[in-house]
């Protein structure tokens, strides 16, 4: 009997040890897995908060809504240093706007936004990351408290010809409107004064800068071709262009407000100049300038330009009087025709023989003294380049590439200026769509003012140039043919017509052809139909071609229509001077099935607002045989200098 119980006793405590040590086990093991969660919380693996993710559904879905629905409409003044004062309950953003998000300005759009007037030329929210001293010293973007003057009236007619000088007709400011539901609290402000801005959505879908997220978008290639001219419209004659490839799905898309970031950031990496060798009078004169700007103060007379339309009138100002008073420029003499020095003043791309012809002939900007340049001028035109050495289905830029290098290896057995500051303080003008695609390799440190201004292509913020794309019909008058009817008169809501040409026309032809009386939405037109289309439509859409730049922009400005730009990361002409949120809508090309609903969205203040800084905008997109003050000829060469001015370091 005691031989058993010893037995018993002895199982039982062998039982009694091993389950011990499985508890002691089971206790470490859940200890190690809330110390992992615990570091993995510390270190935001993957890329967020593990607890928080597992246990807020609802916010994970909010998120992958927001992310594949996003819309880049804008259309107020941009500052980078004004929070807005009211938030908007997260939950609202999608179903208020149809299923799409508005990018910043597009809550304007919506009824149930409401803000301080205060806030009447900002709307950026203040990002985390920004620091608003820096921005304001550095870059000269600080904002200046302005409003839209009242709406003149003028007599009743077009301004066409040669009457550019001369203001349209508009309608004279409008009533107060009651329609509180749609104004807020600003029911009855009269026209005159934009409408208060949006506050901006507070929720964890928008991304960590601006309030956006990235979509899907396509991007093209490296192809070459030409974009589309209005039929009916004369063009310059062209050499067969290579075979098109279709565009492949890029994986996201620069806003136009993050595009305003990039450009912050750019004004102060030290890697966007190039050290130069030794340093001369002009660097220092350019290196003064740039105090100048960035200390300028608030000037009361604004010289008739209008604030709204600038990312800062004070700077931009102080900046044009520099360069009128220092900017010397050195035309290199060598380089044969007709690639060099022989210019083209018809056609889609002649914004770069205007350029040419306009700089080579004048003698205020002009130094025979290289040494006294601050900048030099590299006098080729990329369409003359393409049409005398591309060879027909060849598919190939390598000749095109050769040649360019040959010609720096030329200037630099004569010239020491390209090697001591490696081509920083040159330039060059191009319009044509391979305009990127020639010059990358050989020519990326330069100033490149190009037409083809794309974000994916290489264009870098901050030191290349939009240049604007301007189709030119006659050489003797090249900004006859403009102006359009009053805003009361235009009974188009929205109006396209073009070749189908890249992959974005096709999509609005597929959603809009015949498909609603109020979107004019066609193929090819007849030159004469489409000048009266645009004079009487209240937006005119300017979706990309083959590539993201189009002569359409320009043309929308033209006729006094606000430009609707539908072409994912294209960096607008004059980017770092003009706020282009102020007076064109940017829609995201996966909105397109929407266009309409957006366009509905806008109140007519806020369209009537905007027309009238689309006319105000102009001047700064006139060509003139003999050049005008802040005309387009000043504002590529102004530009230029602005880029290089703040390139530099002390």
């Amino acid at each position: 009997m005691k031989n058993f119980v010893d037995k018993v006793l002895g199982v039982t405590s062998e039982h009694q040890f091993r389950c011990q040590l499985k508890t002691r086990k089971l206790v470490w093991l859940l200890a190690f897995m809330f110390a992992s969660l615990l570091l993995a919380e510390y270190l935001e693996i993957p890329y967020g908060y593990v607890i928080s993710s597992l246990l807020s559904a609802a916010k994970r879905n909010f998120n992958s809504t927001s992310t594949s629905n996003v819309l880049d409409v804008t259309s107020i003044a941009m500052s980078p240093e004004v929070e807005t004062s009211h938030q908007m309950n997260k939950s609202e953003v999608g179903k208020n706007n149809g299923g799409f998000t508005v990018d910043v300005a597009a809550a304007s759009m919506s009824p149930e936004v409401q803000v301080t007037p205060q806030e009447n030329h900002t709307v950026l929210e203040k990002s985390q990351d920004m620091k608003p001293e820096v921005e304001k010293n550095q870059t000269g973007y600080a904002p200046l408290p302005s409003v839209d003057p009242p709406l003149p009236s003028f007599p009743n007619s077009t301004a066409s010809g040669k009457n550019a000088g001369i203001p349209p007709s508009v309608d004279p400011p409008l009533p107060s409107i009651p329609n509180s539901t749609e104004l807020g609290n600003n029911a009855g402000i009269p026209p005159s004064v934009d409408p208060p801005l949006p506050s901006i959505p507070n929720s964890t879908a928008l991304a960590k800068n601006e309030g956006i997220t990235p979509v899907n978008h396509i991007s093209p290639n490296n192809t070459m071709h030409y974009d589309s001219v209005p039929s009916g419209s004369p063009s310059a004659p062209q050499a067969p262009a290579p075979k098109r490839r279709d565009k492949k799905p890029m994986a996201t898309v620069v806003s136009i407000s993050e595009m305003h970031n990039i450009l912050l950031e750019n004004r102060q990496v030290p890697s966007l100049s190039m050290k130069s060798l030794w340093r001369s009078p002009a660097d220092e004169e350019l290196l003064h300038a740039k105090s100048e700007i960035r200390n300028a103060p608030p000037r009361g007379d604004n010289q008739g330009l209008y604030p709204a339309v600038y990312r800062n009138i004070s700077t931009f100002i102080r900046s044009y009087e520099l360069m009128e008073q220092m900017l010397k420029v050195y035309i290199y003499k060598e380089g044969n025709k007709p690639v060099f020095h022989q210019p083209r003043l018809t056609g889609i791309y002649a914004s770069e023989g205007w350029f040419l012809k306009l700089l080579e002939s004048s003698k205020h900007f002009v130094t025979n003294k290289p040494e006294e340049a601050h900048l030099f001028y590299l006098p080729f035109t990329t369409q003359m380049l393409e049409e005398s050495l591309y060879v027909p289905n060849s598919h190939s830029f390598d000749n095109l590439v050769q040649y360019l290098k040959d010609y720096l290896e030329l200037i630099n057995t004569r010239y020491s200026f390209w090697n001591r500051t490696s081509g920083s303080d040159h330039f060059l003008v191009g319009c044509h769509d391979w305009a990127p695609f020639e010059t990358k390799r050989v020519m990326t440190a330069c100033i490149r003012a190009i037409c083809n201004a794309d974000l994916k292509e290489g264009f870098q913020l901050g030191k290349d140039v939009s240049l604007p794309e301007t189709l030119i019909n006659s050489a003797q008058d090249p900004s006859k043919d403009i102006g359009g009817k009053p805003p009361s008169e235009r009974n188009i809501l929205a109006f396209f017509a073009g070749q189908m040409h890249g992959y974005v026309r096709p999509i609005l032809l597929k959603h809009w052809l015949d498909k609603d009386p109020d979107m004019h939405i066609f193929g090819k037109m007849r030159g004469n139909d489409y000048s009266r289309h645009m004079r009487s439509s209240k937006y005119c859409i300017c979706p990309r071609g083959y590539e993201v730049n189009s002569p359409r922009v320009v043309e929308a400005i033209m006729h006094e229509c606000v430009p609707v730009i539908i072409s994912d990361n294209f960096v607008p002409p004059f980017f770092e001077i003009l706020n282009w949120q102020s007076f064109a809508f940017f829609v995201a090309e996966k909105d397109i099935p929407d266009l309409k609903k957006i366009l509905l969205s806008i109140s007519e203040r806020r369209y009537r607002v905007m027309q009238y800084r689309v006319r105000k905008v102009r001047q700064h997109f006139l060509w003139h045989v003999s050049p005008e003050k802040y005309d387009v000829f000043h504002m590529i060469l102004h530009s230029i200098w602005y880029n290089r001015v703040f390139q530099m370091n002390s």
